[in-house]
């Protein structure tokens, strides 16, 4: 028979031992290595405190920008989108797979045609398939 416990209690011991601070001079490479990578990438450097804490996971940086005053919608101002008059650039007739241009009605009648049809999973995580639109409410279902 197993030893059943209340809940909440436990055998093993939770209770993490307070460990001593080690001196300064342990952080010091780190601190010298940390603020020259700081440097170089033109971040504010740390002091030796700060950079303590950095390393136990208790440091937070200085917000050095003032957060802004939230606007109210009667302060918002209303931006217009500005259109750029940019002339149409005319593309190419569409190709086929071979080269052979086609003309406009061939397009639009393919579209037409295309329409009618949809693409959908045949079965559960399984390969997409061309399905007729009045097929599509069974498309994913064994029937």
């Amino acid at each position: 028979m197993t030893m059943h416990l209340a809940r909440g209690l436990t055998t093993l011991n939770t209770k993490q031992k307070k460990s001593k601070r080690k001196p300064d001079s342990f952080y010091m490479k780190g601190w010298k290595e940390q603020n020259k990578f700081w440097k170089k990438h033109k971040l504010p450097i740390m002091e030796l405190s700060e950079y303590i804490d950095y390393v136990h996971g208790k440091w937070k940086p200085k917000d050095k920008v003032q957060p802004q005053p939230m606007l109210t919608s009667t302060d918002t101002p209303v931006r217009v989108p500005v259109r750029n008059p940019e002339p149409e650039k005319k593309l190419d007739p569409p190709k086929l797979g071979n080269g052979i241009k086609i003309n406009w009605k061939e397009q639009q009648e393919r579209l037409e045609i295309s329409r009618q049809y949809s693409i959908a999973p045949a079965y559960n995580k399984g390969p997409y398939m061309v399905v007729a639109r009045e097929d599509l409410k069974t498309a994913g279902k064994k029937v």
